[in-house]
C-alpha cells in the first residue's frame, strides 16, 4: 500500500511539473505578445508623429504590406492587414522626394561598403536605383539581373558601395552588350495630367497614361521636372515654386518593352497672376502728374531701405490718407496698412508719358504673360493667346495649354486663325480686324480692348539703355517675325504700349521689376510709326474685355 501511494504521488508531481512548466509557457507566449503590440503601437505612433515620416508615406507602407499580406503566394503566418477601400484609395499615391527617406532603410552617400537590400512589395529596380542615387542599367549589372523588369518581393539586391559602383562602371562599360538588361523595343506611351490650385501659387496635378491601357504596363517612373521621380501609375504631386515644369514618363510592360512618353508642360503662376488667389493691387499710373491716392499709410516700398528713401512725393499724406506723387516713372511695389483692413501689397506702375491704357483702372490680378520657360522658345503666339484669354475672362490660362491646343509644326509658327480658335474656345469673342493706321488701334483701346498683332522684331530700334530704367524700345536681338499685345498708346501718338511675351532671349526675360512681380516685357513703348511699318500682316485680333 505504501508503495502504490509513492508511485501515485511521483505521478502527481510529474504531471504538477508538466502543467506549470506549460503554464509558464504561456504567460511567457502572452507576454512576449504585449511586448509585439506595444512596440508596434509606439512604432506607429513614433512614424505619425514624426516630422521625418509623413502620415501619406506611412499609410502608402501599410497598404503595400496588406496587398503583400493578401497574395496567397507569399507564405506568412501572419493574419491578412486589410485597409477600407477610400484609404486604399488615398495610400496608392507615394511620392519619393527625399533620397534619405526612399526605401526606409537610409540611403548614405558615402557608403563604404555593400548594402544588402531586400524587395519591398509594388517597388521596381528603377525606383531602388534612384533612392541610392545609381544608374539604373549599373544596379541591373552589378546583380545579375537579365530582365530588370521581372524582380520579385522578398529578393535580396545588392547597393554596390560608391568605390565599387565606380569600379562597375568601369568594367561595365568593357562588358559584352549581352550583360545589360534586356531591352526588346522602345514604343510611345501618351500621359496627360488634370490639376486645381489648392491656394496661393500651389498647384496639385493628377498624371495619368491616356494610351496604352495602363493595365499592360507594368512599371512606372515618373520625372516630375524639379529632379523628383514617382513610381506609381496614377501620381499625384503638389508644385508650388511658380515656372514651368516638363513632366515625362518612362514606362515598362511584362515583356520588357520600354516606353517613353510624351512632354508635358505644368505651369505654376506667380501668385500675382491669379485673382482668385493673389492679395496683390494693380494700378496704371497715366503719367508722372497723376497720384496715387489709398486710404491708409505706406509702410514699405519694395527693394528700398525706407520709405523715405523711395521717389515719392509724401507731402499730402497722413496715417489716414495717402496722396503720394512718384517723382520718377516705373514700377513701385507698396505695403499699405489700411485703417481696420491691414496691410495690402500695391503693384503701381507709373507711365513715363502721358498715356491711355485699357487696363488703367483698379485690377487683382496681371494678365501679362511671357514665353520664357514654356516649353519652347517660339511661344510667342501662344503667350499672347493667353493674355488675351486672361483678359478676355478674368482668369489665369497657361501658356502651355495655348501650345498643346495649337500643336506643334515646322518651326513653331502660329497664325491669326489658330490663335483666335483657342480663344474662343475660352469664352472671348476675339475678332480679326483690318489695321491700316495708328487710329485703328487707338479706337481698339477706347473701347476698352486690346489687340494682337504680328510683326517682323528688325523693324523696332534697340534700346541701348537698361530696360528697367527705360521702358523705350526693344531690348532684345532676336530678329523673328513676333507676336505681341497692344494694350495702351501715348497721348501725342508716338508709341504704342506693348505687352511683348519676348522671343528666345530667355536669360534675360528672368528679369522682375523693382515691384518683384513685372517682367520686363510688361508696359514697353514702341515707336508706333516703326510698328506700323514692321507689321507682317495688315490685320490684329480684338479682344474685349471681361464684363465682370
Amino acid at each position: 500500500m505504501g508503495e502504490f501511494v509513492r508511485k501515485m504521488n511521483g505521478k502527481l508531481c510529474a504531471r504538477g511539473s508538466r502543467q506549470r512548466r506549460v503554464l509558464m509557457l504561456r504567460v511567457a507566449a502572452l507576454g512576449f505578445s504585449a511586448v509585439l503590440l506595444i512596440g508596434a503601437v509606439v512604432l506607429v505612433s513614433f512614424a505619425i508623429i514624426s516630422p521625418e515620416l509623413p502620415p501619406e508615406n506611412l499609410i502608402s507602407t501599410i497598404n503595400d504590406i496588406a496587398a503583400y499580406y493578401e497574395d496567397p503566394d507569399n507564405d506568412w503566418s501572419i493574419s491578412p492587414l486589410v485597409l477600407p477601400q477610400e484609404e486604399k484609395s488615398w495610400a496608392a499615391f507615394s511620392i519619393f522626394q527625399d533620397k534619405e527617406e526612399i526605401t526606409g532603410s537610409g540611403t548614405p552617400a558615402n557608403r563604404e561598403e555593400d548594402v544588402e537590400y531586400r524587395v519591398r512589395p509594388g517597388e521596381t529596380l528603377s525606383e531602388i536605383a534612384y533612392a541610392y542615387d545609381l544608374p539604373f542599367d549599373l544596379l541591373a549589372w552589378y546583380n545579375n539581373i537579365n530582365n530588370a523588369n521581372r524582380i520579385r518581393v522578398g529578393a535580396t539586391i545588392i547597393i554596390p558601395s560608391v568605390e565599387n559602383a565606380r569600379a562597375a562602371e568601369i568594367r561595365m562599360a568593357s562588358a559584352p552588350k549581352a550583360a545589360v538588361p534586356a531591352r526588346t523595343s522602345t514604343q510611345n506611351v501618351t500621359i496627360s495630367f488634370e490639376s486645381r490650385n489648392t491656394g496661393d501659387s500651389n498647384v496639385s496635378v493628377r498624371l495619368f497614361v491616356v494610351e496604352p491601357h495602363v493595365e499592360n504596363l507594368k512599371s512606372f517612373e515618373w520625372d516630375l521636372g524639379d529632379g523628383k521621380r514617382s513610381f506609381q501609375s496614377e501620381p499625384v504631386y503638389e508644385y508650388s515654386v511658380p515656372k514651368t515644369y516638363v513632366v515625362r514618363l518612362t514606362a515598362r510592360d511584362n515583356g520588357g518593352t520600354i516606353f517613353k512618353s510624351n512632354s508635358l508642360y505644368i505651369d505654376i503662376p506667380h501668385p500675382g497672376s491669379m485673382a482668385e488667389q493673389g492679395s496683390t493691387r494693380f494700378v496704371t499710373l497715366s503719367s508722372p502728374d497723376e497720384m496715387f491716392v489709398v486710404n491708409g499709410e505706406i509702410t514699405k516700398v519694395a527693394r528700398y531701405a525706407s520709405v523715405d528713401q523711395a521717389p515719392l512725393d509724401l507731402s499730402e499724406s497722413d496715417n489716414f490718407l495717402t496722396r503720394a506723387r512718384f517723382t520718377e516713372s516705373g514700377y513701385y511695389g507698396l505695403t499699405v496698412m489700411e485703417p481696420d483692413r491691414g496691410e495690402y501689397y500695391y503693384s503701381v506702375f507709373v507711365s513715363p508719358l502721358p498715356s491711355m491704357h485699357a487696363d488703367a483702372n483698379l485690377s487683382q490680378f496681371n494678365w501679362y504673360r511671357t514665353q520664357y520657360n514654356t516649353g519652347t522658345a517660339s511661344n510667342c503666339g501662344p503667350a499672347s493667346a493667353a493674355m488675351a484669354i486672361s483678359w478676355g475672362t478674368g482668369r489665369y490660362f497657361p501658356v502651355s495649354t495655348v501650345r498643346q491646343a495649337i500643336g506643334w509644326q515646322g518651326d513653331g509658327g502660329t497664325s491669326f486663325e489658330q490663335l483666335v480658335a483657342v480663344i474662343k474656345k475660352e469664352g472671348v469673342n476675339a475678332t480679326i480686324e483690318p489695321l491700316r493706321s495708328v487710329q485703328n488701334v487707338k479706337d481698339v483701346i477706347d473701347s476698352g480692348s486690346v489687340a494682337i498683332v504680328l510683326f517682323h522684331t528688325d523693324g523696332i530700334k534697340i534700346s541701348r539703355q537698361d530696360p528697367a530704367s527705360s521702358l523705350f524700345g526693344r531690348y532684345y536681338t532676336d530678329s523673328v517675325g513676333h507676336y505681341i499685345v497692344i494694350k495702351g498708346y501715348s497721348l501725342n501718338g508716338e508709341y504704342f504700349i506693348i505687352n511683348d511675351p519676348i522671343p528666345s532671349d530667355w536669360g534675360t526675360n528672368r528679369f522682375r521689376y523693382p515691384d518683384e512681380i513685372s517682367m520686363a516685357g510688361r508696359n514697353r513703348y514702341y515707336s508706333s510709326a516703326e510698328l506700323m511699318a514692321a507689321l507682317r500682316r495688315s490685320s490684329m485680333i480684338v479682344i474685349p474685355r471681361a464684363q465682370h
